[in-house]
């Protein structure tokens, strides 16, 4: 057997867990087909409510990238209403004047679930479903939580996906978990979805699935198996440049796996990025504490964020911190950011972290501009 798992026995093992999983889930979001669309686009996020500063960030790109056809943002939050979100919402409306947004709440059944897996991948298809189940509108963009929209291109890519008239117009094929481009199975992060198409399956449906084709070995991601079951016409692709969309992929991902494992050595390539969404959503000392963090504690037991959640970065590396660094300075040239000491010391905090040499310190391949801003920044 080839694919995600080599061999029959551990394939059939990691479905039956699976299968008792999606039993468990079953039934916990519901919603009625989408009979009748409204015209336009409507964007769902899954909220990472113990990260609330990360929305600041992502709201201000998404607004200001918008165009005419998307009609409302609808955000689930990822545990039950209560008063503390208040500021939040009302934030959220009055810096995206001209867009209509809704927030929906977790059940606490949802949530008691969900809080008791800790599994990444339940929030994720928990918290689009309960956003999925909101949308009126005949297209659906399926937005990130860690996702940064830089340029006008989703107008473009909406405009393809309503020509094309496929189910599901992803940015990249999908490759992983047993699966390869040449499937084309869509990858889901800033996805343009139909919506009726989606509605028309019940919500488990989307759910992550073991399954096996000829002899190979699959672990579909959400929609990933949703997506199996349509004709190749039906599954599109248009890509986003660098220039277009910083994503640092799995963010929320592996901030719940330190939730569910403190100071386990996990993958950590997208915890430097989560200090920088603060930083730009207006906590200007995120970036200064976790320097702080890092120069006090190390590597291995890490207060990053300052909320107790405790971090081993033993799996970073200098690749990632070259690249979370460079992603960071291509969203500040792009948002008009001055150059700030701040970064600079951030960034010499990581590259300690991962006892880098003094000579590759802030030595990425860094674009001209990229250049320039953080020699200016570690001028100051």
């Amino acid at each position: 057997m080839q694919g995600k798992y080599n061999n029959l026995l551990k394939h059939w093992l990691a479905w039956a867990h699976r299968e008792v999983l999606r039993a468990r889930l079953r039934g916990l979001v519901q919603w009625k087909p989408l009979d009748s669309a409204e015209p336009g686009c409507t964007a769902v996020i899954g909220m990472c409510s113990r990260l609330p500063h990360v929305m600041a960030a992502n709201l201000r790109c998404l607004h200001e990238s918008r165009w005419p056809e998307l009609k409302q943002i609808v955000i689930a939050v990822d545990t039950v209403r209560s008063p503390a979100f208040d500021d939040i919402e009302a934030n959220a409306r009055a810096n995206c004047p001209s867009i209509d947004i809704s927030f929906a709440y977790y059940t606490p059944e949802q949530s008691a679930m969900a809080e008791r897996l800790k599994l990444p991948f339940v929030y994720a298809w928990m918290s689009w479903c309960i956003a999925l189940a909101q949308v009126r509108t005949g297209c659906v963009l399926i937005h990130d939580y860690d996702a940064l929209i830089l340029g006008r291109t989703l107008r473009q890519r909406y405009e393809l996906f309503v020509q094309s008239r496929s189910k599901m117009q992803g940015v990249s094929w999908y490759n992983g978990n047993g699966a390869v481009p040449a499937d084309h199975y869509a990858t889901t992060f800033e996805a343009f979805a139909d919506t009726a198409w989606i509605r028309g399956m019940e919500p488990i449906m989307l759910f992550n699935k073991i399954r096996a084709k000829g002899s190979r070995s699959f672990d579909f991601d959400i929609l990933l198996d949703a997506q199996d079951r349509l004709p190749l016409s039906e599954r599109t692709m248009v890509p986003m440049n660098l220039d277009e969309l910083v994503h640092p992929s799995q963010m929320i991902h592996q901030y719940t796996m330190f939730r569910r494992h403190p100071k386990r050595a996990l993958p950590c390539f997208a915890m430097p990025m989560i200090p920088f969404f603060g930083y730009i959503s207006g906590q200007r000392d995120a970036i200064d504490l976790a320097a702080a963090a890092l120069e006090r504690d190390g590597r291995f037991d890490v207060d990053l964020l300052g909320d107790g959640t405790r971090f081993n970065l033993d799996q970073l590396d200098l690749p990632q911190v070259d690249w979370a660094l460079k992603q960071m300075v291509q969203v500040l040239l792009a948002l008009g950011h001055t150059p700030d000491a701040s970064i600079y010391r951030y960034g010499v905090a990581l590259y300690a972290t991962v006892k880098s040499g003094v000579e590759r310190i802030w030595r990425s391949d860094f674009t001209p501009p990229q250049r320039r801003w953080v020699d200016a920044a570690a001028a100051i």
